[in-house]
């Protein structure tokens, strides 16, 4: 007996939210790693400073490889189909996580132990860079005429908590339930190891679907494109460039208050690395709520009023990040953190994917929305715990890391006002072509 559209339509939207949650699961955990025990078992012999910025410059490798992944997921999802592409990804993030795992430390096979890190890192960014705007596709190209695509958006974008919940979670217990001898030397790798458990379930679900009914509309009467990056760039390469920029505030501030903090916390002494996992914790589960309510109000009150009201709330959040943090209470903490995150970052974490995939035509849509995304995420997130360490240590103060945050939130904002959509494109192309036709 044949599905019902409805049915895989259902099946789709679980797909891409457990896909995602694996890919951010995955991904978080490294950044959690990087900032715990990384140093001490990768980079030994380097002062404490060195050695943590030594362990961030290989967390900030996977984002260099990203937009690689990107463009390959992208060629292929444009070509061939978004679901073939997925599996790939998903198989890819879930074997270098493992592998992460089970990898020796500098103790055991000196300098190769960072080589082959770094190598694992790599990998889970190829694969993160084809499977974001993949998940995104998957769930927004469900339905047809571009209904809902705030709240069908949102969906693969609740991966994000959820995958950042499912990561503070494990390493909360393995910080927890071990003693820190037992956690350096084995309980770190449980949490990369249990990421092969999310992998059996996403697997499952993306062997069980079809692909996407607009993206199979959309190659009916048109061959698809042979270059899509190409064309991308050739046709679009400032809206490109505002797409990018669209970003970039979301993906600082999320990198500085859930990888940075543990390190800020740490080196001032203000509380324990566990209490601001905790306190990330309690966001994530409160962002599970808030992801799909802000994606069903950009479809009701506008995408780009959302995201800048997100993004202002994220300048304001930031500057009371860490004087919260600084109480030293965990409770205050969590308001910090939730302000933060579950409000103003998925204020714009909800409706950009609804945003970014309007921006692109379904011929190049992968690659465009796939491209700009991991591109964005080079200059923003990928280095924004490198330069908030390297800030803090040079000022002494936790000020020039807010005004970091808030730089790059004024950027997104000036962007997400002037990016226009593939239909607003098309519009003015469709006037300029009249006018020039007028006698």
């Amino acid at each position: 007996m044949t599905p019902s559209r409805d049915r895989l339509r259902r099946r789709a939207l679980g797909a891409s939210l457990a896909g995602s949650t694996l890919e951010w699961y995955d991904y978080m955990i490294f950044g959690q790693a990087a900032a715990l025990v990384f140093p001490q078992l990768f980079f030994p012999h380097s002062s404490p400073i060195a050695g943590l910025l030594s362990s961030f410059a290989t967390f900030a490798v996977g984002f260099v490889a990203r937009p690689i992944g990107a463009v390959i997921a992208g060629h292929f999802g444009d070509r061939i189909g978004r679901r073939r592409v997925l599996l790939a990804t998903l198989v890819t993030m879930g074997v270098a996580t493992c592998a992460i795992g089970l990898l020796p430390t500098y103790a055991q096979i000196g300098v190769w132990a960072p080589i082959l890190l770094a190598l694992c890192r790599i990998a889970q960014g190829l694969a993160l860079g084809g499977e974001w705007g993949g998940s995104v596709l998957l769930a927004i190209e469900q339905l047809p005429g571009g209904k809902r695509k705030g709240l069908l958006g949102s969906i693969p974008q609740a991966g994000d908590p959820l995958g950042l919940l499912l990561a503070g979670g494990s390493f909360t217990l393995a910080t927890t339930l071990v003693h820190k001898d037992a956690f350096l030397a084995w309980g770190w790798r449980v949490p990369f190891l249990l990421g092969a458990s999310i992998l059996v379930v996403g697997l499952w679900l993306r062997l069980r679907i079809t692909e996407t009914p607009e993206f199979v509309e959309s190659i009916k009467d048109a061959r698809p494109e042979r270059a899509p990056l190409v064309s991308v760039l050739r046709s679009q390469p400032g809206n490109f460039v505002l797409s990018v920029g669209c970003r970039l505030g979301v993906d600082v501030g999320f990198y500085v208050f859930t990888v940075f903090s543990i390190t800020y916390v740490t080196t001032s002494g203000v509380m324990s690395s566990g209490a601001v996992l905790v306190a990330t914790m309690v966001a994530a589960g409160l962002a599970l709520v808030t992801t799909p309510l802000f994606g069903a109000l950009a479809d009701r009150v506008g995408t780009r009023r959302v995201l800048v009201w997100g993004l202002v709330g994220l300048v304001v959040s930031a500057f009371a990040f860490f004087p919260l943090l600084d109480t030293g209470s965990p409770a205050l903490a969590s308001v910090a953190m939730v302000l933060s995150f579950s409000i103003a970052g998925m204020a714009i974490w909800a409706p950009y994917a609804g945003l970014v995939s309007t921006v692109f035509p379904p011929e190049t849509r992968y690659t465009g929305t796939s491209f700009s995304f991991q591109f964005s995420g080079i200059i923003g997130g990928g280095i924004a715990p490198f330069i908030a360490t390297a800030l803090f240590d040079r000022a002494g103060s936790s000020l020039p890391v807010t005004l970091y945050v808030a730089l790059a939130a004024v950027v997104s904002i000036v962007c997400v006002v002037a990016v226009r959509t593939h239909d607003q494109l098309a519009e003015q192309a469709g006037r300029a072509t009249s006018l020039n036709r007028q006698p």
